[in-house]
């Protein structure tokens, strides 16, 4: 790996961030000219900025541009233009890029185009643009994953991600950004710096794939890759309007790809998609997996899309209606209002639909909290200090506290993974136990949740991923949902409620609340189902979907 000189990290920061810079305004064909003051650039007027084919093109839903693509009625290469341009512009708007190689996506996208001509589409994903976060390595293009030390560092094969998508027909063009070490939902490094939330500049896009969140929330991209072990492909989804899949362990390759606190397989890192449609998750999730990934990377599972898992066999066979156990809180912090009204959406559309819907609640949320802080600090903080010692940039706290937990043994590592087990089998049974409350003759199909306490968060205020995390800890297949955004006129302060004794953010989250100051952010919930359940949480959010778009038009 290339080493930096530790007296000169920021000369070698700005030196990257200033040709990057070059790199990609190269490809700035035409940007729009939007004030520093404007606060929402999402709905920015394309007009005389983009070729009106190419807005028409980038502001497809992924069915659809994949259904052109594969029946010829679209060129790869006039697709993959559409999006270098907007990705672009995106990134002119929120600082969402790392890594842009268009000229390389190009020459790719006019293969694609030729062998159509001989042949037929090459694969599922035949010309679609797909984005990754800073980790997800491709060959010949730099992976430094926003550390100043890592800096030059080329991988020289892709990642088994990255090969299962380029086998699949898909265009790679672009990498997004990430924060220092990963560990944290707010979007900033010493390299490229902060990314910002399209919907409103002032608030966190999320993280830890929090480019990837911020460029397809603008549609740079309709369909990306992040990674998440605590909540980082849920937080960017749902803070830019976005649908996110956080899968099983082991069901998406990781194999060849960067990381942090490698080694981790207490609570492992899964790479999902983040995407502006929720068909974009079975589409591209089928497509990996048809890919079959197992072949090259070890710790996949052997198990291709299963047709019945996804056609709900197991919880009435898509006969029956379902069953959905509501957590409006975790019991640790009370999410703030715009929450609760997105939760009452969903009710009231999965009720319409004749679905039956209880209340529920995790049980012991604090031992979860605490079971996933020591799991995470279990190094204490020795992962993120070598590799800013490799250049001598100074450390980002994220998720971290300032001071480092104290370093534990092997045994109480040992310990420690056992504790998780333990607790593990607590949740199941709570699960099981609601079959006496169901009226199906099964425990709930799936647990609807806030995705977050907060709609988003100013720069640098402090986080929690105590709402992702129970899904982390107990490995639960999970998506994300879009379902509203915040009005100040309805989603107004509640009055102070009786604060968690033990639990201090969650007064900071009350008090920090101000719908004026997260006006527009959108939100997003958490549909949760049993581990192993990756097709039927895609297939239960694409029928919790349906049901919130009826009820909007009713």
């Amino acid at each position: 790996m290339p080493s930096v000189d530790s007296k000169d990290w920021k000369s070698a920061a700005d030196a990257k961030r200033e040709a990057f810079k070059k790199q990609v305004d190269s490809y700035a064909y035409a940007l729009p000219k939007v004030d520093s003051s404007t606060l929402d650039v999402s709905t920015v007027s394309l007009d005389g900025v983009m070729d009106p084919k190419h807005v028409q093109i980038t502001n497809m839903e992924v069915g659809e541009l994949v259904e052109k693509l594969q029946k010829g009625e679209l060129k790869a290469v006039e697709v993959t233009k559409a999006f270098c341009h907007r990705a672009a512009i995106a990134h002119s708007l929120v600082n969402c890029l790392t890594e842009v190689y268009f000229d390389r996506a190009i020459k790719h996208a006019e293969e694609l185009d030729e062998k159509f001509k001989q042949g037929g589409p090459v694969g599922p994903l035949h010309g679609l643009p797909i984005s990754l976060k800073n980790q997800i390595c491709v060959e010949g293009v730099e992976s430094n994953m926003g550390y100043v030390g890592w800096i030059g560092r080329v991988p020289k094969k892709n990642s088994v991600l990255a090969d299962c998508l380029v086998r699949s027909g898909a265009v790679l063009y672009c990498q997004t950004n990430i924060p220092q070490n990963l560990m944290s939902t707010e979007c900033i490094n010493a390299i490229y710096g902060r990314t910002v939330n399209g919907f409103n500049r002032n608030l966190s896009c999320g993280g830890s794939s929090g480019g990837e969140g911020a460029l397809v929330g603008l549609r740079g991209s309709l369909l990306g890759f992040g990674s998440d072990i605590g909540g980082s492909i849920r937080v960017p989804s749902s803070f830019n309007g976005l649908y996110g899949l956080r899968g099983s362990y082991n069901r998406m390759p990781y194999g060849g790809a960067d990381n942090s606190c490698q080694g981790l397989e207490a609570v492992s890192s899964v790479l999902g998609p983040l995407t502006t449609s929720v068909e974009g998750l079975q589409i591209v999730t089928k497509a990996v997996l048809a890919a079959e990934p197992w072949r090259k990377d070890p710790f996949v599972h052997y198990q291709p899309w299963r047709e019945s898992v996804y056609q709900l066999e197991a919880h009435g066979g898509g006969k029956e209606k379902l069953c959905f156990a509501f957590a409006y809180s975790n019991g640790l912090v009370k999410p703030n209002p715009p929450y609760y009204r997105a939760m009452d959406m969903t009710r009231k559309a999965l009720k319409a639909q004749g679905h039956k819907v209880i209340d529920w609640s995790f049980p012991e949320p604090e031992k979860c909290f605490d079971i996933l802080s020591r799991v995470y600090g279990a190094d204490s903080g020795e992962d993120i200090e070598t590799e800013c010692g490799r250049s001598g940039e100074p450390r980002m706290y994220g998720l971290c506290p300032p001071e480092n937990p104290p370093r534990i043994s092997v045994y109480q590592y040992w310990q420690l993974c056992y504790e998780r087990r333990l607790f593990m089998a607590t949740q199941i049974e709570a699960w099981e136990a609601t079959e006496s409350q169901t009226g199906t003759g099964r425990p709930v199909d799936a647990v609807i949740m806030p995705t977050s306490p907060y709609p988003s968060f100013r720069h640098d205020d402090q986080q929690d991923v105590s709402y992702t995390g129970v899904c982390n800890l107990n490995d639960w297949p999970t998506a994300v949902f879009p379902v509203t955004r915040v009005d100040p006129s309805v989603d107004k302060q509640q009055p102070a409620h009786n604060f968690h004794r033990d639990y201090p953010f969650d007064k900071i989250n009350y008090e920090r609340y101000d719908p004026e100051v997260f006006k527009n952010a959108p939100i997003g919930l958490q549909c949760i189902m049993r581990r192993g359940e990756d097709e039927a949480v895609i297939r239960v959010v694409e029928m919790v979907d349906a049901a919130l778009k009826a009820q909007k038009k009713a």
